[in-house]
């Protein structure tokens, strides 16, 4: 009898043991990190990534390609800018959807352009700029977090723009943060709760404009030791320094790879003062990089463009140093998407005899005019052109008693015979996706209340002048957007995935592996990793 009761006694302890192994199983399977980290990096190449593998360090670009899911092609699709892009990686939504087309929007009323985010509601701290997230139709990630939480996880970001601070922070965040380009000062919008500590520690007692004026970008490695360049271009170090008189100076250093040592900086500033991922609820702070600087070259910038690599595979290891000391090796994940750049670049095509041209937006709008004049009878017809659109006088069309559709139909069949123009598509094309290589996702890319009436696309090499911008003209390519994704984290195993990956999935695989919501009008599944 004994020996039955013990026998039932140790089959209990194992019942009770396996119950116990199974409970901590269980529970450290939903365990979730301290912080998350999100990050985005114009003009980051996969090409770049695998030949410059040897010159990075053990803990930057190669710990997230051994550690955690490496997507090699994320594809944005087309008329992508990089504000358009960190919308769609951080609410997992198109411009169609999330109402974030591009950085600038055109202004028909007044026949300006002005930023998507302006927002004369609200007032700068550290800027006279008036920004605002109002103009994002949808949440994202850093909402989700904050809502997941209940608001005791802190949301910060850390931009060279205001685009690319406000979108990543989103709705709910406590701080975005970006440089102002005249003065240098970290600056926000009195639309977030908090100026935090750090961003006045760095204002008034370590301002870049008491720094600039010493500040000189240089190659971080002897300029023999460069893949890619030629013999004649490794003889050519190349210096930029920053005049703090000079009115480009500010503007010029937060493209560089010297403002994205300002950036990581100013986010490890955060961490510290913050306490981010010391408490239960998820923290976030997400950072905004840049490795296509904006160098005035006529033949390029390959050099300094490596040594941004180089240089920000340094900050990242520092960066990730940090938060494994803050949270643990467990205790955070980090994202790095690639996404289209800004920079506008010339080249010298005309060197190498590569055909090429220009298509002047001036001359064609004058032609357009004339043009519907004569057929039409005098009127403005044309009211502007911003960013490869035509937008009509709708107003004008619809008195004269003409049908908008076939009237764009007119302008877009005139367009097609100008030189240069190697496509043509109207708005009511788009919207029915038949325009376009890719009609579905020009359709979901494109905001239609911003829209023009007729849009042209412009031979690769081709230089778009006479915009309005008073920009450098810009060399049209017709590289597809897709760029690399890194995740990185407790949940995420090591693979890489080269199959095409839709960039609108990013952000519910990202929520996934955070075990929070995803943003509301994310509408793909997430990857499987």
């Amino acid at each position: 009898m004994t020996d039955k009761r013990l026998y039932y006694r140790w089959i209990y302890s194992i019942i009770a043991s396996l119950a116990t192994t199974l409970g901590a199983t269980a529970q450290t399977s939903v365990e979730r990190p301290a912080i998350v980290v999100g990050i985005t990096v114009e003009g980051l190449s996969d090409e770049y990534l695998d030949i410059l593998q040897p010159y990075f360090t053990e803990g930057g670009f190669k710990k997230l390609m051994r550690a955690g899911a490496y997507l090699s092609s994320v594809a944005y699709g087309p008329g992508i800018d990089p504000a358009a892009a960190t919308a769609m990686i951080y609410t997992g939504a198109s411009p169609m959807v999330n109402g974030i087309p591009a950085a600038h929007i055109y202004n028909v009323e007044t026949n300006t352009t002005r930023h998507i985010l302006y927002d004369p509601s609200k007032m700068g701290n550290f800027t006279d700029e008036t920004y605002s997230p109002v103009a994002i139709k949808v949440s994202t990630l850093a909402d989700e977090v904050r809502v997941d939480s209940d608001g005791d996880g802190y949301v910060y970001s850390v931009a060279p723009q205001p685009h690319q601070a406000i979108i990543a922070a989103g709705h709910a965040a406590n701080g975005a943060y970006w440089l102002n380009g005249h003065t240098g000062n970290w600056a926000t919008s009195t639309y977030y709760p908090e100026l935090n500590p750090a961003v006045n520690n760095r204002n008034y007692r370590s301002p870049l404009s008491l720094r600039i004026d010493t500040m000189q970008w240089t190659p971080a490695i002897p300029m023999e030791a460069f893949p890619l360049l030629s013999r004649n271009q490794r003889r050519k170090p190349f210096k930029h320094t920053y005049p703090r008189k000079q009115l480009d100076s500010y503007s010029r250093f937060r493209s560089s790879a010297l403002g994205n040592a300002e950036v990581t900086a100013l986010g490890l500033d955060i961490i510290n003062t913050s306490g981010l991922g010391k408490d239960a609820a998820i923290d976030m702070l997400s950072l905004a990089y840049s490795v296509d600087p904006a160098v005035t070259s006529t033949t390029g910038s390959k050099a300094e463009t490596i040594d941004s690599y180089i240089r920000l595979d340094r900050e990242l290891a520092k960066l990730f140093d940090a938060l494994e000391k803050t949270a643990g090796r467990n205790g955070y994940t980090v994202f790095v998407a690639g996404i289209p750049s800004a920079t506008r670049t010339r080249t010298d095509n005309s060197r190498w005899r590569i055909p090429s041209g220009q298509f002047s937006v001036k001359k064609a709008n004058s032609l357009l005019d004339m043009y519907l004049m004569a057929v039409h009878g005098n009127g403005d017809w044309v009211l502007g052109y911003f960013d490869k659109q035509f937008y009509l006088n709708r107003k004008l069309i619809k008195d004269r008693g003409l049908d908008l559709a076939a009237f764009r139909g007119e302008v877009a069949d005139f367009l097609a015979r100008m030189s240069g123009v190697s496509g043509v598509h109207t708005i009511d094309d788009i919207i029915a996706s038949r325009a376009g290589d890719y009609p579905q996702a020009l359709k979901r890319n494109t905001s239609v209340p911003h829209a023009g009436d007729v849009f042209i696309e412009i031979n690769p090499g081709w230089e778009i002048t006479d915009d309005g911008s008073g920009s450098s003209p810009v060399t049209e390519q017709s590289a597809p957007a897709i760029y690399p994704v890194f995740l990185m984290g407790p949940q995420v195993g090591i693979l890489r995935i080269d199959t095409p990956t839709d960039a609108r999935s990013i952000a519910p695989t990202v929520a996934k592996a955070l075990h929070i919501r995803s943003p509301n009008a994310a509408s793909l599944p997430p990857v499987q990793l």
